[in-house]
């Protein structure tokens, strides 16, 4: 179990998706005609979605 708060772990799983995205191997095999069913693209965005989500409740 963590101690971290969900938003710096969304914060932290954002960057590695960064990560890997521009990492060479993953431009390797993108670059070889990678096409998986969810993207990193797709990942980034839930990511992104959930932070909102985190976002508000922290709000009300």
């Amino acid at each position: 179990m963590t101690n971290k708060k969900l938003s710096e772990l969304v914060i932290e799983v954002s960057l590695q998706i960064s990560e890997i995205y521009n990492h060479p191997e993953y431009q390797e095999i993108d670059s070889k005609g990678y096409e998986p069913e969810r993207t990193l693209g797709d990942a980034y965005q839930a990511m992104v979605d959930l932070n909102m989500e985190i976002v508000k409740k922290e709000q009300e």
